[in-house]
């Protein structure tokens, strides 16, 4: 836990020279992010909203990185989910609803979402396995198809005809969850709650056994009897569906419809997110927080300085990645 934070020091020490470097004050800038990220209920609320995402795409990335996989796909993957869950409520919106049945519409939500991401993080898996296409190329290609495919599905099939926007349909009323707090969505207690379980799963079941020992030495998995190539697809393809499952959230919790490129990047960040935790669950979740305060509060930096946008809080990031592969190098 204590190593994870070392990266976030160097990198809010070198972001406060070059925000000094330009003629800001850092002591302005870092005020302002903190304020507009946990200053008060409505704030806290966003940052959540935006942790949230974080959350389902960097367990789905600790998963991969557990068998021994890159999974850059995440991006791909929270697409294809979301396009799976979109279709699947814009299906049954012309019908009326019990509590039940709406309840089972939701619940069906979440797996179709799950779907979605599997087949895409499944077919980069199989790939993997069996053709030998590193995952890295592969998932980074996948990504630029689901994106493309994603689009022509909202300008085509499932295109509202009402608004110019580029949307789809809007899902049925009776299956639209309410907000869970201001902007937080239902989606954080699932993600939560889908990150404890993956994370124990992994540490602490024979299934979770197999996959870290595929992940540290395949082939001496092999000579014990597992089968990494298995065991490698299956946590590919599980990885694929948590990703997706962020289209859930987008879906059925917040938007209820699906906006084209709703996604600011966020499975790409969930890779840092991962890679910042090492598969531990309170370092997990701080950083999805953090990363959700660094989304949140650089909104407001466009009004509150004179001299730094909200591009800060890519700046930051990046650092962060940079002062992380440094320290692993060293090690």
């Amino acid at each position: 836990m204590i190593r994870a934070i070392v990266p976030w020091l160097v990198a809010f020490a070198l972001t406060s020279l070059a925000v000094a470097a330009v003629g800001e004050s850092p002591t302005l800038v870092f005020k302002v992010l903190l304020a507009s990220a946990f200053g008060g209920v409505d704030n806290i609320s966003a940052t959540l909203y935006y942790a949230t995402p974080l959350l389902f795409t960097g367990t789905a990335v600790c998963l991969a990185l557990e068998a021994g996989l890159f999974n850059i796909g995440a991006e791909g993957q929270l697409y294809m989910g979301a396009l799976f869950a979109a279709s699947w409520g814009i299906l049954t919106r012309n019908s009326t609803y019990s509590t039940t049945a709406a309840a089972g519409i939701v619940f069906l939500g979440i797996a179709f979402s799950f779907l979605g991401g599997a087949l895409w993080g499944g077919l980069a898996g199989y790939l993997r396995v069996k053709r030998k296409t590193h995952e890295v190329i592969v998932t980074i290609l996948l990504n630029f198809i689901a994106a493309a495919i994603v689009n022509w599905a909202v300008l085509n099939p499932l295109k509202n005809t009402e608004t110019q926007a580029l949307e789809t349909l809007w899902i049925h009323e009776a299956v639209r969850l309410p907000k869970l707090w201001a902007q937080a969505t239902y989606g954080f207690p699932l993600a939560v709650l889908t990150a404890a379980l993956v994370l124990f799963t992994v540490r602490k079941t024979w299934w979770g056994f197999r996959v870290r020992a595929t992940g540290k030495n395949h082939v001496a998995a092999e000579v014990e009897g597992m089968s990494p190539a298995k065991h490698q697809w299956a946590a590919f393809t599980i990885s694929g569906g948590i990703a997706g499952m962020v289209g859930f959230n987008e879906v059925f919790a917040n938007s209820h419809r699906l906006l084209d490129g709703f996604s600011p990047g966020f499975g790409f960040t969930g890779l840092a997110i991962a890679l910042l935790s090492r598969g531990n669950f309170i370092a997990l979740v701080a950083a999805c927080i953090l990363f959700g305060a660094l989304y949140k509060g650089s909104l407001d930096l466009d009004l509150e300085t004179e001299k730094v946008t909200r591009d800060l809080s890519a700046v930051i990031q990046a650092l962060v990645l940079l002062a992380l592969a440094l320290r692993g190098r060293k090690k």
